[in-house]
């Protein structure tokens, strides 16, 4: 149905009834619910009609921005893995979790792989916890109601550890895991921001903790600030 209105700019529930090949009380039923979850609106010229809702809009929004990321991101990502010789991700936060929507392996013997597609809670990972700083403090708790996880026991799985932490990315302008994901495994993240500004995803770096222990990734995060504005500029802001 949402196709539907996609595609024909506007509907009515004869359309729906006849496309979903239902009765027009079930399309009654369908269309009111999806107007109290803003996927669909009234016609402001015919309210008898429907077009398409401002969440559906937002949700179209959404998943064109993170193409535009992974198309914008590519190459500056490449141009870090070769200077640094790890695995390079392009990484966004999904709710309490990251994701990992794209990225360059490394080709050194012992790397770490490159995980696209992959979710990981975000207060265990330097990706994470680098979107997780730059929320507002007070809806953090509201993001895990069931708690922090902890992966290993190097994760920050108390609120006390984990804001501590999260002050400190604020000052960096980075944020580093130590074993937190994965023992033996280290990371090191920037923000991604878009043309106005706003934080979009985090650019990352994973390797085996003794190639980036944190005296090194202090060194190593002024690579990831580069191509972080890299990306920025091609995205189109400053």
């Amino acid at each position: 149905m949402l196709r539907l209105a996609h595609a024909e700019g506007v509907v009515n529930l004869p359309s729906i009834s006849e496309h979903l090949d239902v009765g027009k009380s079930t399309a009654h039923r369908l269309v009111t619910t999806l107007l109290a979850e803003n996927f669909l609106q009234r016609n402001p010229a015919k309210p008898t009609d429907f077009i398409v809702g401002p969440a559906l809009l937002e949700i179209g929004a959404t998943a064109l921005r993170k193409a535009d990321i992974r198309r914008h991101a590519r190459r500056p990502m490449e141009r870090l893995c070769d200077q640094l010789g790890e695995t390079v991700s392009l990484v966004i936060l999904e709710g309490n979790s990251t994701r990992v929507v794209d990225g360059v392996e490394s080709k050194q013997a012992i790397r770490v792989g490159l995980r696209t597609g992959v979710v990981l809670p975000a207060n265990a990972t330097a990706a994470g916890k680098l979107l997780l700083a730059h929320l507002p403090d007070k809806s953090l708790p509201e993001l895990f109601p069931q708690g922090l996880p902890a992966l290993t026991g190097a994760t920050k799985a108390t609120w006390p550890d984990l804001r501590q932490q999260l002050a400190q990315i604020r000052q960096d302008g980075f944020a580093y895991s130590n074993a937190e994901s994965e023992p033996a495994l280290n990371g090191l993240a920037v923000p991604v921001r878009d043309h106005t500004g706003e934080i979009v995803a985090a650019v990352a770096i994973a390797a085996p903790h003794f190639r980036l222990p944190l005296h090194t990734a202090r060194v190593k995060s002024k690579f990831l600030r580069d191509t972080s504005i890299a990306i920025t500029r091609a995205l189109g802001g400053g």
